[in-house]
């Protein structure tokens, strides 16, 4: 080993060439060490700037009064929201009250004779406790009676119609789907 380290010695010494590519591969090696930490610390100062002018636009924010208005009165509203729900103990009597309701208005409407048919509920995703239920409405509906049936879906927030269809003839066919939405028990719907 000793004898090895003595040959390099001499060779390091007596070759010019050796010495000056050895020379150059440090200043390269150097160099791009430079220039990754320029890019790195240009990176990271870009980010900071950023970074600082959102804290910047979160404190004038926060400072401001109407904020802290705004999401109490948006956490009531939501929380108003939430109670409107009927809670049901399952699928089959989320799918049950969806039909009652829809029922109910198209008599309120004026169509006794509504074909209404329930699909499968399902949990409504990214809203915990939540399931939704779609549904579809046919009967013969013409002019004010249509009107009307929209007027009595229109006070239950929790339904949303997604399309509807009424044919201008003399049968004033009328086909409408529809969601309804209802709330799971509150030991279910825990996470």
């Amino acid at each position: 080993m000793n004898a090895l380290l003595q040959s390099l010695v001499a060779q390091w010494r007596a070759n010019r060439r050796l010495r000056l590519f050895a020379l150059l591969a440090v200043f390269a090696i150097v160099a791009n060490i430079a220039a990754m930490s320029s890019e790195s610390l240009s990176e990271r100062i870009t980010a900071y700037a950023t970074d600082h002018r959102l804290l910047q636009r979160l404190e004038e924010a926060a400072a401001d009064e109407a904020w802290t208005q705004r999401a109490e009165a948006a956490s009531a509203a939501l929380l108003d929201a939430e109670v409107g729900i009927t809670e049901v103990a399952g699928t089959g009597q989320a799918q049950a009250e969806m039909q009652a309701l829809l029922a109910a208005a198209a008599v309120s409407a004026g169509i006794p004779d509504a074909a209404i048919r329930t699909e499968g509920a399902a949990e409504v995703e990214g809203v915990p406790g939540v399931w939704e239920v779609s549904a579809r409405l046919a009967g013969s509906a013409r002019g004010p009676v249509a009107t009307a049936l929209l007027g009595e879906l229109s006070r239950h927030r929790w339904v949303r119609v997604d399309q509807i269809e009424i044919r201008d003839d003399a049968s004033g066919q009328l086909q409408m789907i529809l969601r309804g939405y209802f709330r799971m028990p509150a030991a279910e719907s825990a996470p």
